[in-house]
């Protein structure tokens, strides 16, 4: 696979030999990074959550053809592309495997788009976004059409970087936009970078290198504890500790938000013997104890308060609960901020 040239790519470390087909996908880590993790992260790196292709189209239309080599956790729609003008949702469309998707790419009437988006404008409507889907892993790319690479003006300038489980990742979203680290990107005016690894946040000494070394960002929240509930607790305990320390102290004039565990199944059955409220408090603790103006603490059960916003796993939260999500973090954040 090759990625169009004259797209420009968002969230996209590198393209590697897909493990299993053989073929090559898209990577949202660097392939010395992703070989280091446990499996669960091994796996969800290559699903293409948070991936974006942005181009401006010249042309009456373009079509794009897409195909996907796997597909991971239908039940959550992971086979749902979205196309955007901008912050303007034009529409979803499945990729499958096998067989190639093609879509055709009308274009809109650009000035009206900018009348309406007015001072509010997030992304230019003169920019298209090819959202890939959530658990997808994408092998094939095309783009037919008159097309060129955005402007420096079609995207925010500030950008927010996420690390956490699926929750992070968007299990339970119509699409990496509709999840809720997409919702609190796009009501604070970020461009987001989603790296939430489905069953696979473990916090290991090389993520939490990787992203202590990553400068690309302007503020971060850390979403971590639901992955490691079954873990040893004290290297859970360890790990957790070890990545907001070091994290904080790589990136001190940034603003980073750590946030406790969200509502889950185990403060209902409390199958890990109460683990969910101890990770909980370890990080709110570790935030206390670290002190800086920069850093923060909120608990996930403070955004997350009604049943309708979680599935019926008692874990993800449903699309009306990534909105809550979004929405409530986004106005904690710009009270914190300023």
């Amino acid at each position: 696979m090759k990625i169009p040239k004259l797209v420009s790519t968002h969230n996209i470390a590198e393209l590697v030999t897909h493990p299993d087909s053989g073929e090559t996908v898209i990577s949202r880590i660097p392939e010395s990074l992703r070989v280091s993790l446990n499996d669960n992260a091994k796996q969800r790196a290559l699903n293409s959550s948070g991936c974006e292709l942005r181009f401006r189209l010249n042309s009456p239309s373009a079509k794009i053809r897409i195909r996907a080599c796997e597909v991971l956790a239908s039940h959550h729609g992971g086979g749902l592309a979205q196309v955007l003008f901008g912050d303007f949702s034009h529409t979803y469309f499945p990729v499958t495997t096998h067989t190639p998707v093609e879509y055709q790419l009308d274009a809109p009437d650009y000035e009206i788009l900018e009348q309406a988006a007015g001072d509010n404008a997030r992304f230019s409507p003169r920019l298209v976004r090819l959202l890939l889907p959530t658990h997808a892993s994408i092998c094939e790319i095309e783009i037919d059409g008159d097309i060129t690479p955005p402007a420096e003006v079609d995207v925010p300038t500030k950008r927010i970087l996420n690390y956490g489980s699926s929750i992070t990742h968007g299990s339970g979203a119509l699409s990496s936009r509709e999840s809720w680290a997409g919702r609190c990107a796009h009501i604070l005016g970020y461009d987001l970078i989603n790296l939430g690894f489905g069953g696979g946040c473990h916090c290991e000494p090389e993520m939490a290198d990787y992203l202590c070394q990553r400068n690309d960002f302007d503020t971060a929240i850390l979403e971590t504890g639901i992955n490691m509930l079954g873990l040893e607790p004290n290297l859970t305990n360890e790990r957790i500790e070890a990545l907001i320390r070091k994290f904080s102290a790589a990136h001190p004039e940034k603003p980073v938000f750590c946030l406790g565990v969200f509502p889950c199944r185990e403060d209902s059955v409390n199958n890990f013997h109460g683990r969910a409220q101890e990770i909980r408090e370890l990080v709110k603790g570790v935030v206390a104890d670290i002190a800086s103006p920069n850093l923060h603490f909120i608990d996930g059960r403070q955004l997350l308060t009604h049943a309708t916003g979680m599935t019926s796993d008692l874990t993800h939260p449903s699309q009306a609960g990534m909105n809550e999500i979004g929405g409530k973090l986004a106005a904690k954040i710009e009270r914190i901020l300023k």
